[in-house]
């Protein structure tokens, strides 16, 4: 039996939804944003891990009709879903793995983040193997050390490197950031995002004052999409979160999506609890975070597998088998722990779409 056309209460619970409205409108934020700007999004598809959702960006304008991918197997899917501009804004170092990096490049133009010169030759060796051309960034550290360069002039030598091995293409550079502060003010985000971009940029003048061009100067992410439009050197962003959205960014202008739909299953009136059928099973909540209930005064006593237990001012309001909306802390995670997206708009259900990139880890 179809689910199209259903009312959003008539579905079991749990389930992900996602309200389609809102993908419509944080996707033309980025549009508008970039449609007449010298920079383009290139979605991050580690967030969302489906092609129809990466394509909706390109189909709603501001897209350089790219995608980022954290894993080689991501890679694959999106190459399936018909995208043939993939950078993996990651290194890809095991043989294995840069056999079928090689594999994917007979198919789409395939670039690859470096920041070690033993892995670039790799790279080069491989592609003469397999006689197909792989492009490459040097990504630069800024702010998570966890790869990147740590110097301009490693990234200079990088570059160098590149332009002289065999079947490698020096693309340009890219960077990716994170904001530790929970709730930062404007001025704090600004100062954040500027102080990472520039020590990006150092690295990317220095490479083109050795007298290499770069053509690719790939940064940012949901908290800089807006301060990126400030530097006309940057030409793309690997923007992910903010399709769908997670509550970790309640001061950028978008809204979340993405959303567990549970029933409550029991009402404790004495202890003014509530008991959910939704857990750790299917939300995402790393580093001890909280999920929280959607305009629920509810504070998260509890989370098992298959139940979240909430306390609240008065649970006489409740009636079992109310619907409540669960968001996530950490949107990649949720999306992982599903096997498809069930589209609503204006409470009904209009599409249903498998989650192609769950499960690359590869």
């Amino acid at each position: 039996m179809t689910m199209i056309g259903k009312n959003i209460n008539e579905l079991a619970t749990p389930e992900l939804v996602i309200d389609l409205n809102i993908v419509d409108q944080n996707y033309k934020t980025v549009s508008e944003a970039y449609q007449s700007s010298h920079l383009k999004m290139r979605t991050h598809t580690k967030n969302i891990k489906s092609p129809f959702l990466a394509r909706k960006q390109v189909e709603a304008g501001g897209s350089n009709g790219g995608v980022c991918t954290a894993k080689v197997s991501e890679a694959e899917v999106m190459i399936e879903g018909g995208f043939n501009n993939i950078l993996i804004a990651n290194q890809v170092v095991s043989n294995d793995k840069i056999e079928r990096l090689c594999s994917l490049a007979k198919f789409a133009d395939m670039k690859v983040g470096i920041d070690n010169l033993d892995n670039l030759k790799n790279l080069s060796r491989f592609a003469k193997k397999h006689q197909v051309t792989l492009g490459v960034l040097v990504e630069i550290n800024t702010s998570m050390f966890r790869c990147g360069v740590r110097s301009s002039k490693h990234a200079v030598d990088l570059a160098k490197a590149a332009t002289e091995l065999p079947n490698i293409n020096f693309r340009g550079v890219m960077s990716h950031q994170s904001i530790k502060q929970p709730n930062p003010s404007e001025k704090e985000r600004w100062n954040i995002g500027e102080e990472y971009i520039d020590t990006f940029l150092e690295s990317k003048r220095a490479i083109e004052e050795s007298g290499i061009d770069v053509d690719i100067v790939s940064t940012g992410e949901t908290f800089t999409f807006d301060i990126v439009l400030k530097y006309p050197e940057i030409t793309e962003v690997q923007g992910g979160t903010y399709a769908l959205m997670d509550v970790n960014y309640p001061y950028m202008p978008f809204d979340i999506a993405a959303k567990v739909m549970c029933s409550i299953i029991d009402i404790n009136l004495k202890k003014n609890q509530i008991t959910i059928d939704s857990g750790n099973k299917c939300i995402a909540a790393p580093n001890f975070a909280k999920p929280i209930l959607e305009n629920q005064n509810a504070d998260l006593e509890t989370m098992s597998l298959d139940h979240s237990i909430y306390n609240v001012p008065d649970a006489s309001k409740y009636n079992l088998g109310d619907k409540l909306f669960l968001l996530t802390t950490h949107q990649d995670g949720l999306i992982n722990r599903w096997d498809q997206f069930i589209g609503v708009r204006d409470g009904a259900v209009e599409g249903i779409w498998d989650i192609m990139g769950r499960g690359c880890y590869h």
